[in-house]
């Protein structure tokens, strides 16, 4: 069986049919829903908040992989502002391995599908897939891990791959920052599909349903993701929710060793700069 292409996929402020529950509806591609949705999703405060989050986080996660041969796309939607348009495309340009799609499609299968397609016909490869939204990271050992285990698994041409493992920042309203290690099978960072159906995206499926829906492994020693929680996260929008399952406290200093020995691109960040306009006075 030939190894796979491995293809990473992020939505940066992607206008259309996605995760949050308001876009899930029967009406989501309406032009009313999408002008109310634009509205939040495009807002300056949110924009400033979200690039930093995607140059600090993200994409220096992805700058810093050991394994360098793959793609990740970053899909954006043709109704993102000018100036922020610009900015993200500076930041996509400085990392080799990142492509920046700019589609008026509302369904990211839909709009994926010519590049997944395309990748396919030029590599003759399968695509193992991951996925990673704009505010959390993967560590520097996840693409070569990924091509590790699907070494050991020749002969599956069809499951989802999980890294559980992974540390987690809380920080909604005024209250301070909070610190997290995390055991979460199928979250969706540091999660892979290896797909048989050419074209089909990562997207078109809930990633916690993953393990109900095709052959599904899990890696419990490698760290693998790290995810924000903050109030300019989409689920933020639902309200401030309680911890979730999985999570278990670390001190702060505690957290700081972890940071530094498995995502040593994030050591120094002031994870307080979620809770305040990113670039203005406090």
């Amino acid at each position: 069986m030939k190894e796979s292409q491995i293809i990473g996929i992020c939505r940066f402020a992607f206008l259309g049919r996605g995760d949050w529950v308001g876009m899930r509806r029967p009406d989501a591609h309406d032009a009313a829903r999408l002008d109310e949705q634009a509205e939040w999703l495009f807002h300056p405060d949110r924009m400033m908040r979200r690039l930093f989050t995607l140059e600090r986080i993200c994409l220096a996660s992805i700058a810093a992989q050991t394994d360098r041969d793959f793609r990740f796309l970053v899909l954006t939607s043709t109704r993102l502002p000018a100036s922020h348009l610009q900015r993200l495309e500076a930041l996509c340009e400085r990392i080799p391995q990142v492509e920046l799609l700019v589609t008026a499609e509302t369904d990211a299968g839909q709009a994926l599908r010519p590049t997944l397609l395309q990748a396919a016909r030029e590599s003759d490869r399968p695509a193992l897939q991951f996925r990673l939204d704009d505010d959390d990271a993967v560590a520097p050992d996840f693409v070569a891990n990924l091509r590790r285990i699907e070494r050991g698994v020749q002969g599956l041409p069809r499951y989802a791959l999980s890294f559980p493992r992974g540390l987690s920042v809380i920080c909604y309203g005024t209250e301070p920052p909070s610190f997290w290690k995390t055991r979460r099978p199928f979250t969706g960072a540091a999660l892979a599909v290896r797909l048989t159906e050419p074209g089909r995206s990562i997207f078109a499926f809930n990633h916690f349903d993953l393990p109900r829906r095709m052959i599904s492994i899990t890696e419990p020693d490698a760290m693998g993701h790290f995810v924000t929680r903050w109030d300019m996260a989409d689920s933020a929008r639902r309200g401030v929710p309680g911890i979730p399952w999985g999570y278990d406290p670390l001190p702060p200093e505690e957290f700081r060793k972890a940071v530094a020995a498995d995502f040593p691109f994030l050591s120094g960040m002031d994870w307080g700069q979620l809770g305040r306009a990113i670039g203005r006075p406090e």
